[in-house]
C-alpha cells in the first residue's frame, strides 16, 4: 500500500510547515499516522485513503454549498480535455470533496486513465468482465443501480462510471426519446445527490450524449489549445455552442470556462494564447498548461502532476489553473 511521508503532504497541500500536520494529528483532527521505522528514527507515514481527511483541514480547496455538475468538452482532440477532467475530480477528491467522474466519451479516455478495464483471457473472463463493468447504458435503460456501475478508486472520495461499448448504444436509443436533451437532467441526475461535484468527460464529437451533459451541467469547462490547429476552428466551435445554449431555452449555466492548453515557448504559440486572453476575456482563466513530458508520466502512474511532481512547472500550472477555476465556481 502506497504511503506518504509529512513532508510529502506539506507539499502536496503547500502547507507552511510538517510541524502544523504534527499539531492537528496530536489534537485528532486528521487521521494518525503510521510510524515506520527509518534508522534510530520513526518517520510518520499516511496511507493514500487517509489523503482525504487531511484534505478535508489543510486542502487549498473547498467545498462547494451547492452540487456542482461540470460538462468538459471541447470539440477539438488533443488538448488534454481527458488530463484536466481527471486532474480537477482527483485534486478535489484529495480536498475531501466527494466527487464522481462520469464517462462519457466513446473512445473510453477517463476509464483508461482512472480505472483501465481488466482484459479479458478467455470467453469466460469477457463474460465476467461484460457483466461487472456496466456503465451508463446500464443505469439508465438496463435496470443495474448506481452501486453496479460506479468503480472505486484508491481515493474514498473518488469514483467513476467508466466508458464501455454501451455508449454508442444509449446515444443511439437517447435520439429516440421525447425531450432527449433532458434525458440525463430527469433521469440521472436525481441519482447522484449524494456527489458533492459530478464531472462528465466528453469525446470530441458533437452527439446526444454531449447535448444531455451541456444541458444537465452548472458549469461547462472547455480546453482550448494554444496551437493552429485549435486556434483555426475554434470560433466555429464556440459558435456551435452558444447556437445550442440559445436553442435550449433552459440551459442554465454559472460559468462558461475556457482553459489554455499546451502553451509552449514559441512566439507563435504566445500570440495564440495572447489572441485567447483578449478575444475571450469574459470566459478565459488566467492561467495556462504548458506542453511537458511529465504530464504523460503523471498519467501513465494515474496520478496528477501534483502528486506526481509537485515542486515541477507543470505542477505549479496545475494548481494556478485549477484554483483559477473553482474560484469561479464557487464564488
Amino acid at each position: 500500500m502506497e504511503t506518504l511521508t509529512s513532508s510529502k503532504i506539506q507539499k502536496l497541500f503547500k502547507m507552511l510547515s510538517v510541524q502544523t500536520l504534527f499539531n492537528a494529528e496530536e489534537r485528532n483532527e486528521i487521521p494518525h499516522a503510521e510510524r515506520i521505522a527509518r534508522g534510530s528514527t520513526f518517520v510518520r507515514h499516511w496511507t493514500i485513503e487517509q489523503l482525504p481527511e487531511i484534505g478535508k483541514r489543510f486542502g487549498f480547496l473547498k467545498a462547494p454549498v451547492k452540487q456542482v455538475i461540470a460538462c468538459i468538452y471541447t470539440q477539438k482532440g488533443g488538448v488534454l480535455k481527458t488530463t484536466i477532467s481527471y486532474t480537477i475530480a482527483r485534486i478535489l477528491a484529495l480536498c475531501g470533496i466527494k466527487v464522481l467522474i462520469i464517462g462519457v466519451d466513446i473512445q473510453g479516455s477517463i476509464t483508461k486513465t482512472a480505472v483501465p478495464i481488466p482484459e479479458a483471457e478467455s470467453l469466460d473472463d469477457l463474460k465476467r468482465i461484460r457483466k461487472t463493468w456496466g456503465g451508463l447504458y446500464h443505469l439508465l435503460y438496463d435496470d443495474a443501480e448506481l452501486f453496479d456501475v460506479v468503480k472505486k478508486t484508491d481515493l474514498p472520495t473518488l469514483d467513476v462510471i467508466p466508458e464501455n461499448a454501451g455508449l454508442r448504444v444509449l446515444d443511439r436509443r437517447l435520439s429516440t426519446e421525447s425531450n432527449r436533451e433532458r434525458y440525463f437532467k430527469n433521469k440521472l441526475l436525481p441519482l447522484l445527490e449524494d456527489y458533492q461535484v459530478v464531472i462528465f468527460d466528453n469525446g470530441p464529437n458533437w452527439n446526444q450524449l454531449v447535448e444531455n451533459t451541456l444541458v444537465c451541467s452548472n458549469v461547462v469547462i472547455s480546453p482550448v489549445g494554444c496551437d493552429v490547429g485549435t486556434f483555426d476552428v475554434l470560433e466555429t466551435n464556440l459558435d456551435q455552442i452558444w447556437e445550442f445554449q440559445k436553442a435550449i431555452k433552459d440551459i442554465q449555466w454559472d460559468d462558461f470556462i475556457m482553459v489554455p492548453t499546451l502553451l509552449e515557448k514559441t512566439k507563435l504559440s504566445s500570440q495564440i494564447y495572447g489572441t485567447y486572453t483578449h478575444t475571450y476575456e469574459k470566459y478565459i482563466i488566467p492561467a495556462a498548461i504548458r506542453r511537458a513530458v511529465i504530464g504523460q508520466e503523471s498519467a501513465f502512474m494515474r496520478k496528477t502532476a501534483i502528486e506526481h511532481d509537485p515542486k515541477s512547472a507543470l505542477a505549479q500550472d496545475y494548481y494556478d489553473v485549477v484554483t483559477a477555476i473553482w474560484a469561479r465556481i464557487v464564488r
